[in-house]
């Protein structure tokens, strides 16, 4: 046998195994993002000179690059001057607005209560916001209605397709 054709042989041998054990699927198409950390059950604090300004609490929590997913969520702030929180089944909280799906349910400490299936919490400006129906209620007052923007700050609400009855003192 000739040294040519036994390198041909060779070669002939590498590129068959080549091609029968190649990848068939590139890492780049299967990139799946990966969180830098999960907890369970967890409490996160933000503590300020003063004490407690606000903590995120949930189930399930994956921490990302730019988000954190939570499910079974609850965030509560006591910076403001009435205390307030608000929970959902779950929640998106990136670039201090957090997006909530299911049951979705505000509370402040005058008694102040929101209900819808969706929503949005923008923390730096106190604004709640719904697109779908909603409820909400203090004391004996019941206001229902559709895209809600309650700005807990400046204590003004405003909506579409508003009924309800509000009781005067």
């Amino acid at each position: 046998m000739s040294i040519n054709l036994f390198f041909v042989l060779i070669l002939s041998l590498l590129v068959g195994m080549f091609g029968y054990f190649k990848p068939t699927i590139l890492m780049d198409e299967t990139k799946e993002e990966v969180p830098k950390f999960e907890l369970e059950s967890f409490i996160i604090y933000e503590i300020s000179a003063v004490g407690i300004d606000r903590f995120f609490e949930g189930i399930h929590g994956k921490r990302f690059e730019d988000r954190y997913e939570v499910s079974s969520a609850k965030f509560s702030n006591n910076s403001k001057d009435l205390f307030e929180s608000i929970s959902a089944n779950e929640a998106l909280y990136k670039e201090d607005i957090i997006t909530l799906e299911g049951n979705v349910h505000y509370m402040r400490e005058d008694g102040l209560e929101f209900r819808s299936a969706e929503g949005k919490y923008d923390t730096p400006h106190s604004l709640v916001s719904t697109r779908g129906g909603f409820v909400i209620t203090q004391n004996s007052n019941r206001v229902n209605g559709t895209q809600l923007l309650l700005n807990t700050q400046q204590h003004t609400v405003s909506a579409n397709a508003v009924s309800g009855s509000y009781q005067l003192d």
